[in-house]
């Protein structure tokens, strides 16, 4: 299996891409599954299903409390995150 990262392997979806501009946006804040599900007009178990590559990736960092519901929040310590990051500034500055 290849070591490169496609962005195919991380986007694959529109809902996954207005996933990551929601965090992108919102970098310090922590949401819940339904709460992300509620904004992209989804069910709550296609979040659970695009947020995978993410959370593999480690753009996303989950964490599961007790009754199963699962926390969200971008990953600002990731290099990968980081780069995102600074090329969604650039595009927001044009």
């Amino acid at each position: 299996m290849s070591s490169v990262t496609k962005l195919t392997d991380i986007f694959q979806s529109r809902a996954q891409v207005k996933l990551v501009q929601h965090l992108l946006e919102n970098p310090g804040k922590v949401f819940n599954q339904s709460t992300l599900a509620e904004f992209l007009e989804v069910s709550p178990s296609t979040v659970a299903r695009i947020i995978e590559p993410l959370v593999e990736h480690r753009f996303i960092l989950l964490d599961r409390y007790e009754g199963g519901m699962k926390i969200l929040a971008l990953n600002q310590d990731n290099q990968k995150t980081k780069l995102l990051m600074e090329f969604y500034e650039k595009l927001k500055a044009l």
